[in-house]
């Protein structure tokens, strides 16, 4: 598996999730109060950003200018906001109660983003 298809594969998953997420805000706001207190939230939270982040720098591990570099570098950041999230439990549990209301949207609106970015990396970016 390359990162061209590794880049399909996520930025379809990323698109998905985050367009459920937004048609079903209200929703989303309140799985997002119930996970802080569950063990999911610390699944959701923690580990699948190291797993998802991991397997993206194990893919797309290139230093060279192009667009395995930002998958690269977001696989990176993924990953170390897992760690963090892992690392760190209480504090990453105080930031989310802080802005429980407000994280469902934003989590929508990055994940759109990012979905975006990564399907125009691995359909469009290689025939142009």
């Amino acid at each position: 598996m390359d990162y061209l298809v590794f880049a399909r594969w996520f930025g379809l998953v990323s698109l998905l999730l985050s367009l459920g997420i937004l048609f079903n805000i209200s929703d989303a706001r309140e799985m997002a109060r119930n996970m802080i207190h569950s063990e999911s939230g610390y699944i959701m939270g923690g580990v699948l950003p190291v797993i998802f982040g991991s397997l993206s720098i194990l893919f797309a591990n290139s230093l060279e200018p192009s667009w395995a570099l930002l998958i690269t570098l977001v696989g990176g950041c993924v990953l170390l906001g897992g760690v963090f999230r892992v690392i760190f439990v209480r504090p990453w549990k105080k930031l989310l109660w802080r802005y429980v209301d407000q994280i469902p949207f934003l989590f929508s609106l990055f994940g759109l983003m990012f979905g975006v970015i990564l399907l125009y990396i691995g359909f469009v970016a290689p025939y142009v």
